[in-house]
């Protein structure tokens, strides 16, 4: 189950915990300078606050995700399939900025 963790008018960041590791999502509204810097922000002091890895699910063909979660200093960890067979990557980020 997705929770809210970070409520903005332009945003909304959700964690999902499984298997003992937290996942991240995020729907923007919007996009600007301004909205960049409240986010990258609100999502160190997340990190701050939760102090453990972060992991983003990355679909392969979806190039603007990959960009947005590198933006946001994820670092690529793995590939693995999913349930339905389909290959994607697993994006990690440490409280530390690693």
């Amino acid at each position: 189950m997705k929770t809210p963790v970070i409520v903005s008018a332009n945003y909304i960041v959700y964690l999902e915990e499984h298997a003992g590791a937290s996942f991240i999502h995020c729907d923007c509204f919007g996009w600007t300078k301004a909205i960049k810097k409240a986010l990258t922000g609100d999502f160190d002091k997340l990190l701050q606050i939760h102090r453990k890895p972060i992991f983003a699910v990355h679909e392969l063909e979806d190039t603007k995700h990959l960009k947005f979660i590198e933006m946001m200093g994820f670092v690529f960890y793995k590939d693995f399939a999913g349930t339905d067979t389909k290959m994607r990557q697993l994006y990690a980020r440490n409280y530390n900025g690693n």
